[in-house]
């Protein structure tokens, strides 16, 4: 808690939810400041970061791999050692935060986050009203990733499919190939012909155009 009681301006009272919190998950391991991690926007980042982590948490492959360089480097062979893997992850150097879900690599499962969004955005509202919620882990509920989803989103106008995209008809999401496809067709419209002729005027014929 002392790194908690620098931070916070003197003479500020903290509720007890926030000093239990603290008490837990102290902000020198935890807090967004201090890990400067950030969350993804998107769920496709989201996969991607949960993959990255998936490799550098690792399986036990890489240190086996550790214990044979170790070996080799004892040894008169030294110049074929393969070079240990630096930590440069902020994720291996940092507990896990309490605010998002985790994945158990080994069993491929997911766990809830140990504070729910309700608690979260509690915590938020109580840490933001005393300004100091640099302090609280990086959440979805924090300030900082509602302006970075709201600028990544843009202004969106709901039912005008304005700053979003739209899923749209069949036709509309294949334009791009099949005018690509005519394209093709037209220009070698010659061997079409031909070939639709020798084929019996079309008897089974797979081919652009029918």
């Amino acid at each position: 808690m002392a790194a908690t009681t620098a931070a916070v301006a003197p003479g500020l009272k903290l509720p007890k939810r926030l000093i239990d919190f603290f008490a837990r998950f102290p902000p020198e391991q935890y807090s967004a400041k201090v890990t400067g991690l950030s969350l993804p926007l998107t769920r496709t980042e989201a996969r991607e970061a949960a993959r990255t982590r998936g490799v550098n948490t690792g399986a036990p492959a890489p240190v086996q791999t550790d214990h044979a360089t170790a070996d080799v480097e004892t040894s008169d062979t030294a110049s074929i050692s393969i070079p240990r893997p630096a930590p440069s992850s902020s994720q291996t150097r940092f507990p896990p935060n309490p605010f998002l879900p985790r994945k158990n690599f080994e069993t491929g499962r997911w766990a809830g986050a140990r504070i729910g969004l309700r608690r979260q955005a509690e915590l938020v509202k109580m840490a933001k009203k005393l300004k100091i919620e640099e302090l609280l882990p990086p959440g979805r509920k924090s300030t900082e990733f509602k302006q970075a989803r709201l600028l990544d989103r843009g202004l969106r106008v709901k039912g005008t499919g304005e700053g979003q995209k739209v899923k749209g008809h069949k036709w509309e999401r294949h334009i791009g190939a099949n005018l690509e496809k005519r394209r093709t067709a037209m220009e070698n419209m010659p061997e079409l012909v031909q070939e639709w002729k020798r084929r019996g005027h079309g008897r089974g014929w797979k081919k652009y155009p029918k």
